[in-house]
């Protein structure tokens, strides 16, 4: 599973609206897409534990894994795609695939891997949502732990495997962070999408 999560830091520095940088200019992160192995359960898991809301649902869409690559190089390793789209708060969207019958890799890449990602949700009471992974028997990795110096000071963090293995990341900084103190800039907060 390779997901493009790394995107949202990279585009976070918008201060709303569109970007300032020359090229594409964008509004912001439309969607994350996450390969599952189940979508129900990827569904559940992100309705019941950050109380996302299950919008669209396509396909099965039949595929042939003795097809040519496509224009994009998509070559099908699977014989159908059912995808999903849920929204979660004021950020990104989620899309969920589900390939059927999947002949690609079913090992998760470790962090330091090239397409490694994650996705962080933002939380003001990090410390109860650790407790209620927990009770839900999700494998928190480690314990929370809270910037205090630099740019991330004030930043809490602590990451976590979804149930079908995926690195996550609880973060929280409900008093800000050490660089809004240098700068005028700020990157995207999910408590305050419009600044």
């Amino acid at each position: 599973m390779k997901l493009l999560a790394s995107c949202l830091m990279a585009i976070g520095v918008l201060t709303g609206g569109a970007s300032q940088a020359a090229g594409i200019r964008v509004a912001g992160v439309d969607h994350v897409g996450i390969n599952v192995p189940d979508l129900k359960q990827a569904e559940t898991f992100f309705v019941s534990a950050f109380g996302c809301e299950s919008v669209t649902r396509i396909g099965p869409f039949q595929l042939d894994p003795t097809a040519s690559p496509d224009a994009a190089g998509f070559a099908p390793r699977a014989d159908s795609v059912t995808i999903a789209m849920l929204r979660c708060g004021a950020g990104s969207n989620i899309e969920l695939f589900e390939y059927k019958n999947s002949r690609g890799s079913k090992v998760m890449p470790r962090a330091e891997d090239i397409g490694a990602s994650h996705i962080a949700f933002y939380t003001d009471d990090i410390e109860g949502a650790v407790s209620y992974l927990k009770a839900q028997g999700i494998t928190v990795l480690g314990k929370p732990v809270t910037m205090t110096s630099g740019d991330t000071e004030g930043e809490t963090w602590v990451h976590f495997r979804s149930p079908w293995g995926s690195d996550m990341e609880l973060v929280s900084y409900p008093n800000g962070k050490g660089y809004e103190h240098r700068t005028s800039l700020r990157l995207w907060n999910p408590k305050h999408p419009g600044q």
